[in-house]
């Protein structure tokens, strides 16, 4: 039988002074352990003319980490542009694109960080440039000097499926991102805020799984079981509609 196609924009980076493309390796094993085939889509010249091949065997999409979403994909603020960082053009239009075609398609979906970011932007919300300065909060959304173990809580919403998947009020979860939903778009609704009010989680609740991460569940795995229920509830999302 053969494994439903999860696609995956892939992330640049340098390496020896020349550009590789990857995809981290645990969204990639929880993948294949989950029953689903990754396939990773390049982010290079010449991408955009293959995409109608990659959709056709497009049974899901998953949204990860990578650069600021450029502000001129949604309703930005002067701070958008202010507080702007390194950005992918390339990497944008592709997703978008994949987007477009799952929502159309009724496509399960899971972005994770700048994935539920971009996810937000594409249908209607807005972003902060940078969630520190602009809310001047006091909640650190990202620790370079304790990057991987840095924790902080939110409130998960009674109710949601975030709240069904970890069976708790509230979770520390981990933060790797200076931009943060501002507005979220009318489709979605938040299961999730930080004690600074940022909206951690959302999902859509008409559909058989749209959701939306600010923070990573596949890194702390060991932390809460709810982490992998995530997952597993992506996946199970993917299979019944494969059927």
């Amino acid at each position: 039988m053969k494994r439903p196609v999860v696609v995956i924009a892939t992330r640049q980076t340098k390496r020896k002074n020349k550009l590789i493309d990857y995809v981290g390796e645990l969204h990639l094993e929880l993948l294949i352990k989950l029953g689903t085939l990754p396939l990773m889509v390049p982010v290079v010249r010449g991408t955009l003319g293959c995409l109608p091949q990659y959709m056709e065997r497009m049974d899901g999409l998953l949204l990860v980490e990578g650069e600021d979403v450029e502000p001129h994909r949604y309703a930005a603020h002067k701070a958008n542009f202010k507080f702007l960082e390194q950005t992918h053009a390339l990497k944008d239009d592709i997703e978008l694109r994949f987007l477009r075609e799952a929502f159309k398609r009724e496509i399960p979906i899971l972005g994770i960080c700048r994935g539920s970011q971009l996810m937000n932007a594409t249908c209607g919300g807005t972003l902060y440039g940078d969630v520190q300065k602009e809310k001047r909060s006091e909640r650190h959304h990202i620790d370079y000097e304790n990057y991987d173990t840095y924790r902080h809580p939110v409130e998960i919403v009674p109710g949601t499926p975030l709240a069904r998947w970890y069976g708790r009020k509230s979770i520390m979860v981990n933060s790797y991102h200076h931009q943060g939903v501002r507005r979220l778009a009318k489709r979605f609704k938040p299961m999730a805020h930080a004690d600074d009010g940022l909206v951690e989680a959302y999902y859509d609740p008409d559909a058989e799984f749209v959701v939306g991460l600010q923070f990573h569940p596949e890194r702390m795995l060991k932390e809460y079981e709810g982490n992998l229920k995530v997952w597993k509830a992506f996946a199970a999302a993917i299979h019944d509609k494969k059927g």
